[in-house]
């Protein structure tokens, strides 16, 4: 069978190149080269291997960042949301108070979500003034779209926590960073990471009493967890993300 094959590939080859013309042009026939017979009951070789996709990886075990709350019942605090005032799009899940089953207020605690390693904890933050805000937003209004910078500004102080596999979480918008918390840290489950705040808010720059919430994000390599995906496929990842 492998010379049959070989033969056939040889034949190709020629078929195309064209035979020694000894410096004339002769004119060559092309045919599709006709297939190898093969066995009854055996499969037939195939030219390209068939792309085997990549499965999404298993996320789950996670607990919520803050204590007794659940998973907001609105769409528009999930992932893939769109965000007009920067002309951008939601990429975490917004914990405020009374849309999450537990009042989320200013200073509470802000816990981690899994085990991991600190990989940003914003000591030294300093906070956005209403000419950097418009700046901002000025820009993304010019783009047309969010850049990373700006998005990561607007996200206000951050914690980042590293669960290996590629999977990151951010704790976003604190008030503060809890003491002890640094990078390199290893930190338990339930740990205080921070405090609920407004800090990258529009809202914020002017009254500390405005958008208090905790804006929380579950990484995946390069993407957000649900990006790109419907609002009900979004969801059902993320409860399995806080299931056990």
């Amino acid at each position: 069978m492998a010379a049959v094959v070989a033969a056939g590939a040889v034949a190709l080859v020629v078929g195309v190149l064209g035979a020694p013309s000894g410096g004339k042009d002769t004119p060559v026939r092309l045919e599709r080269p006709k297939p190898s017979p093969t066995r009854a009951g055996s499969p037939t070789p195939s030219s390209t291997a068939a792309a085997t996709p990549t499965p999404p990886p298993v996320i789950r075990g996670f607990r919520f960042p803050i204590e007794g709350a659940c998973l907001p019942a609105e769409d528009d605090l999930l992932p893939n949301a769109p965000r007009e005032y920067r002309f951008g799009v939601h990429e975490g899940v917004d914990f405020y108070s009374d849309r999450a089953c537990t009042p989320v207020e200013r200073g509470m605690p802000v816990l981690a979500a899994k085990t991991g390693i600190v990989v940003r904890a914003d000591l030294g933050y300093t906070d956005i003034t209403q000419e950097e805000m418009d700046s901002l937003l000025a820009r993304s209004a010019q783009q047309g779209s969010t850049d990373a910078a700006v998005l990561d500004r607007l996200r206000g102080r951050q914690v980042w926590l590293d669960h290996g596999g590629g999977v990151v979480t951010r704790y976003c918008h604190l008030l503060s960073v809890e003491s002890g918390v640094a990078e390199g840290v290893v930190v338990a489950v339930g740990q205080v990471l921070g405090r609920v705040g407004n800090s990258g808010t529009p809202e914020g720059v002017s009254d500390v009493t405005l958008e208090n919430h905790l804006h929380f994000e579950i990484r995946v390599g390069d993407s957000y967890l649900g990006q790109g995906l419907s609002a009900a496929e979004t969801r059902r990842l993320l409860e399995q993300a806080f299931s056990p």
